[in-house]
């Protein structure tokens, strides 16, 4: 019996079991069968603090409207210098140790107004006071602010944006709070509700 008739089958099979290399590197999840992303739980955690973020921001935006969007309706209003845009502090309550404090912004002109809020290059620009003492913004526990996204838009007339923040809460019996909110506005003796 001759082997030369074998050889070309064995090397076929050797080469159809034998892995490619870059087959053999790719790790493959035992359940689905798809390929392992190393950055999977990275993205996971990225997504969920988004949804969180959006929730939030939901939330605090359908809050902003109570007082009546059409007017400007809320607990303190100051225009803008230099625009044809009004800022009113909505909402300013404690709950649970934290100062949230939500703001609208109208655009009463006739053209569009540049509206920019973006604490996250000085946020400690963007404070609460309360006598001599100051808060900042909070940050979560990835470090990230606990304020919606930076606003930079131009406003149409006649529109509205809102725009929260949450702050350490001042002692137990603070009445009423100063608001630094740079470029745009410094509220002065806004009254604090407690919840």
């Amino acid at each position: 019996m001759s082997w030369s008739r074998f050889i070309p089958v064995v090397l076929l099979l050797g080469i159809v079991l034998v892995p490619s290399p870059a087959r053999a590197m790719i790790q493959t999840n035992p359940i689905a069968g798809q390929p392992l992303d190393p950055e999977y739980e990275d993205r996971a955690a990225q997504e969920q603090r988004d949804d969180a973020r959006k929730r939030q921001d939901l939330m605090h935006t359908s809050a902003a409207c109570d007082l009546g969007c059409s007017e400007h309706e809320g607990l303190q209003t100051r225009p803008i210098p230099g625009t044809s845009l009004v800022g009113v502090v909505n909402q300013a309550s404690v709950d649970d140790g934290v100062l949230t404090v939500r703001l609208r912004f109208y655009n009463d002109g006739a053209e569009p107004a540049r509206l920019t809020v973006d604490p996250t290059g000085a946020y400690e620009s963007f404070f609460v006071r309360v006598g001599g003492e100051r808060f900042t913004i909070l940050r979560d526990d990835d470090g990230e602010l606990e304020a919606k996204d930076p606003l930079a838009m131009d406003l149409k007339p006649g529109k509205v944006e809102s725009w929260w923040a949450k702050f350490p809460a001042p002692a137990a019996g603070t009445e009423a709070f100063d608001l630094e909110i740079p470029p745009i506005a410094a509220f002065q003796g806004v009254p604090l509700e407690e919840d």
